[in-house]
């Protein structure tokens, strides 16, 4: 029995043997495979990130690549580009963009009609947008050669030309429906200010007075006289919208009028471009001036300061220059129509009085003029010059 009993014991103790050193290696061997799992797991999880990271870099990159570069020259241009949300594209502008205020902390290249083939490629522009009186036109040929997509916009001087100037500029800086909105807004704003100006001169239709309103705009004074705006021009789109009559109208542009026309013509209301005018008394100076003075508006000193971005340019605010305009002619018609005698008509008598008070009058201003010996309209002159400060 105890024979038998021997080997199985001494078996059985070598098999817990063996298991025991089998255990021993089994447990470092799964030891050694988890440590060098986890060893690799931040390998595997962290080549995805980079990855991630390097292509979101080469977004941004394609990104700026892709961005137009925009020089915009012109008040009325860059103004529209900012209406429509594509400031931050604008990378310079002309010296007479000053609207809206961010457009004044962009580069400035110096005035529209003289920007350098050297200072416009140097800003390394993809567009250049620009009003119709942008140039020279060698620097604008060169700009072109040398890759830029160049765009003068030539459109005529109102609502319409504006409209096509923002729809044009919405499509080339990819902001369609911005621009169509803006027309939109524009047109009605537009629609209000012509409504209430028509239902306020109607309110005068009793007083037995025209209520027609003669108007000049004065966009320069100087020795040789004073330029106006005439026909082509946005002052004479302000004028048309509300039915107002320029007096200036046989003009084309801006041009030399002599003291004797604007006499003659008699404007109710004046309106000067704001950057002319310099000093407290500019206006009261106007308002005297040898070719004012003795007309309806220079009696009773109804000549108007106006922005000149709004009363010169093709601005999306031609509402709010609408506006001004029509208060202006509404306060000269109030004070015609409280001036205008309503129990009795003026006799042929009074009227020849009057007619040679007024004519008198018009003598001595004449006799005081510069240009005395020049009579009518200087219509071959071209002053639309940098010291105009044109706002196109």
């Amino acid at each position: 029995m105890a024979k038998t009993k021997l080997p199985s014991l001494f078996s059985t103790r070598k098999m817990l043997y063996v298991l025991s050193v089998m255990s021993v290696f089994w447990c470092l061997s799964s030891g050694s495979v988890h440590a060098a799992t986890t060893s690799s797991a931040p390998n595997t999880h962290t080549a995805p990130n980079t990855h991630t990271a390097l292509s979101a870099s080469s977004v941004h990159e394609n990104q700026q690549a892709d961005t137009p570069r925009i020089i915009a020259a012109g008040g009325s241009v860059t103004e529209i580009i900012y209406a429509l949300g594509r400031g931050d594209w604008v990378v310079a502008t002309d010296s007479t963009s000053m609207f809206p205020a961010a457009a004044t902390e962009v580069t400035k290249l110096g005035y529209f009609r003289q920007l350098s083939t050297e200072g416009v490629l140097a800003q390394q522009p993809s567009l250049l947008l620009g009003a119709s009186a942008t140039g020279p036109e060698p620097m604008l040929e060169q700009v072109a050669k040398a890759g830029v997509d160049v765009h003068v916009y030539h459109v005529s001087k109102d609502i319409d030309g504006l409209s096509e100037m923002i729809l044009d500029i919405g499509h080339r800086v990819s902001a369609v429906e911005k621009a169509e909105q803006l027309v939109t807004d524009l047109h009605r704003q537009v629609d209000v200010q012509q409504r209430q100006y028509s239902e306020a001169i109607a309110s005068y239709a009793s007083t037995g007075y025209p209520n027609t309103i003669s108007a000049l705009f004065v966009v320069a004074n100087n020795d040789r006289g004073i330029t106006v705006a005439g026909a082509k021009t946005v002052p004479q789109a302000l004028f048309d919208t509300l039915g107002m009559t320029n007096i200036a109208s046989d003009l084309n542009g801006y041009k030399l009028m002599d003291a004797e026309s604007v006499l003659m013509r008699n404007p109710d209301v004046v309106f000067a471009a704001g950057h002319m005018l310099h000093g407290e008394n500019a206006l009261n100076s106007l308002c005297s001036h040898h070719a004012i003075a003795a007309t309806f508006a220079g009696q009773h000193c109804l000549v108007k300061a106006m922005d000149s971005s709004i009363g010169l340019g093709l601005s999306p605010r031609f509402a709010i220059a609408l506006k001004a305009v029509a208060e202006h002619g509404l306060r000269a018609l109030s004070i015609k129509a409280a001036d205008t005698p309503m129990l009795e008509p003026v006799s042929s008598q009074s009227a020849i009085q009057n007619g040679v008070i007024q004519e008198q009058a018009i003598q001595v201003s004449i006799a005081k003029s510069p240009i005395a010996e020049s009579t009518g309209v200087d219509k071959s002159t071209k002053t639309d010059t940098q010291g105009m400060g044109r706002f196109e």
